[in-house]
């Protein structure tokens, strides 16, 4: 018997395809937005069994983008954002798919009274504080928030990747203030993970030619290419990070809106190079991310039972994966 329907954008990529599998198994019907019909035909040749719901939506940002696709459904999971630091123009590239992508998911919810909660997956890179640095012996929790405004953006690409999953996270928790005067509200639970590792799962497509940003910089480590100190040394496994989706849609475990800060655990480069030739990673290669700040998962630990995947467990599967 079927959970309830969830309308899942960003199915093809790297977190959203494990969040699709894990959403399957765990009993829950499924409708799928996806760009291009070619796209949507590559994703379900590896659910061949599977009585998957899809739609096309070429231009998420456009005004009324989802039209019905909503209708009948019962959670919306949001998960598709631009993570990539190879962008032409910030305003266009990064921050207006984002924002403006969740501003019309949310307008589509608006229009949908079946809708009964929405699952977004955020970053924390809407958390951490750039202008303070490593910040040693400083913990985040979710209370914080990135300062970054529109007007520190500029050309740094970095900064508008900041700006972005602040504002989009920002524009949903504005949705759910302005629904004071609705019986029946929708509830938002917005997921803020760090850098996210681990294998792909097949319907994304494995291809080194093409892998996502947080899996090509995993992917030099491996080579040993990249060993400097990571600007941002925590991590969680994409596993995880679906599991924390799809367990977020559980009002006996949820009961209302939350913010959830995700974190695996500390990494570096060197570590990560270390493990990939099967060393355990030296005290003075993880010492260079006890030089940052820490992160406190507590909160989702505890409602949502989480027991996070090792980075020496991440790495090897990921490195099986790609088949090295």
């Amino acid at each position: 018997m079927s959970k309830g329907t969830v309308f899942l954008t960003g199915a093809s990529g790297f977190l959203g395809s494990h969040i699709a599998a894990k959403l399957l198994t765990a009993g829950y019907g499924l409708r799928l937005s996806f760009r291009t019909q070619r796209k949507s035909d590559d994703f379900l040749s590896f659910f061949p069994e599977s009585n998957f719901q899809t739609c096309i939506v070429p231009d998420i940002t456009a005004r009324g983008a989802y039209g019905n696709n909503l209708a009948g459904c019962n959670y919306v999971i949001h998960c598709a954002s631009p993570y990539s630091f190879k962008v032409d123009n910030i305003q266009k590239d990064l921050i207006e798919p984002a924002v403006e992508g969740t501003n019309e998911i949310l307008s589509a919810v608006a229009a949908t009274p079946s809708v009964k909660r929405v699952v977004l997956t955020s970053s924390f890179a809407a958390i951490v504080n750039p202008f303070e640095g490593p910040r040693p012996g400083y913990t985040y929790t979710e209370q914080d928030w990135n300062p970054i405004t529109l007007e520190n953006v500029g050309n740094n690409k970095i900064f508008g990747y900041l700006a972005s999953k602040k504002l989009a996270e920002k524009a949903a928790w504005d949705f759910v203030d302005a629904q004071t005067s609705i019986q029946n509200p929708v509830s938002l639970v917005t997921i803020c993970p760090p850098m996210i590792f681990g294998p792909a799962h097949p319907a994304a497509g494995i291809s080194l030619s093409h892998l996502n940003e947080s899996s090509a910089q995993l992917l030099a480590a491996v080579k040993g290419v990249n060993v400097a100190p990571a600007r941002m040394p925590v991590f969680a496994d994409v596993r995880d990070v679906a599991d924390i989706h799809v367990a977020s849609l559980d009002q006996d475990k949820v009961a209302g809106s939350e913010r959830f800060i995700v974190c695996g655990g500390k990494y570096t480069w060197l570590a990560v190079q270390q493990l990939a030739q099967g060393q355990t990673p030296t005290e003075e290669a993880m010492a260079q991310a006890d030089e940052y700040y820490s992160i406190d998962p507590s909160k989702v630990e505890t409602m949502l039972e989480v027991q996070w995947t090792s980075l020496e467990n991440c790495v090897g599967e990921f490195m099986s994966t790609i088949g090295l």
